[in-house]
């Protein structure tokens, strides 16, 4: 049986006066400073930032790859600042399913080897390994494709495998790392479109993005700046078409351009 996904749950992230504090040159540098942050579940948010804004930080925590300084994180009900690694693994494998920029894709085995890897991890039979594979597939609109390998495939298509790997599991919380950041503008469509109806179906999506087409999608938005959260609200997500994305990743990067000296 899956995790609960009814909205009267406990949050699937519960931050709590998040700190993050490195030593670099003797000096104290703060990627977070106090993020307290509640994600519900069957929520689809965007965390948004500029570069050193502290939103890669934030996502390592929110994923198990890293923990606070100080603070209190509850991950699905379980207490994080008291695991230790081996038990901060397990539940990275149990409650997330990480999809990547990079896909991640093991060249040498087909998109249905990919999708069923996590599950060997786990010691799943593999006639169920099988069958929860091609439902996967079948979720992110990749029926046709199961046997091809990633050579065979479009970047959107390898990234829809990616998410398919993420959720075969049925973990409590996806989470995303600026996953259209390697794809064209009809690519990101396709993706963000399976992520979409992932949310449709009551899964928790939490994604870091820096394009605001991309969050578009989300129905919450949290905006970091200098390790503080300056902005979180909720909106009605609106999904850009193919000619929107590309006209905005123009805009970007013309932008980009003329900031140089």
């Amino acid at each position: 049986m899956g995790p609960d996904r009814s909205p009267n749950r406990w949050p699937v992230i519960a931050l709590s006066n998040i700190v993050k504090r490195y030593v670099m040159g003797g000096n104290d540098v703060y990627a977070t400073r106090g993020v307290s942050l509640s994600v519900s579940s069957g929520e689809f948010v965007a965390i948004m930032g500029a570069s050193g804004s502290g939103k890669s930080t934030l996502m390592n925590i929110i994923g198990c790859l890293d923990v606070p300084t100080s603070g209190h994180y509850r991950l699905d009900g379980v207490n994080i600042r008291d695991l230790d690694d081996r038990e901060l693994s397990r539940i990275r494998n149990r409650k997330i399913g990480f999809v990547f920029q990079g896909f991640n894709l093991l060249p040498t085995m087909s998109a249905i080897a990919n999708v069923e890897l996590p599950m060997a991890y786990a010691g799943v039979p593999s006639k169920e390994r099988r069958h929860r594979a091609e439902g996967a597939l079948e979720s992110v609109g990749l029926a046709d494709r199961m046997g091809h390998f990633p050579n065979e495939m479009s970047g959107g298509q390898q990234q829809r495998v990616a998410v398919a790997r993420a959720i075969v599991t049925d973990p409590s919380l996806i989470l995303a790392d600026e996953p259209t950041g390697n794809l064209d503008s009809k690519s990101s469509v396709d993706v963000m479109s399976a992520f979409a109806s992932l949310h449709a179906q009551g899964r928790t999506v939490v994604m870091i993005t820096h394009e605001e087409d991309i969050a578009a999608y989300a129905t919450r938005v949290v905006r970091l700046r200098d390790g503080i959260i300056t902005q979180d609200h909720h909106q009605t997500p609106s999904h850009p078409h193919e000619s929107h994305l590309a006209h905005a990743r123009q805009a970007e990067g013309s932008s980009a351009l003329a900031g140089r000296p």
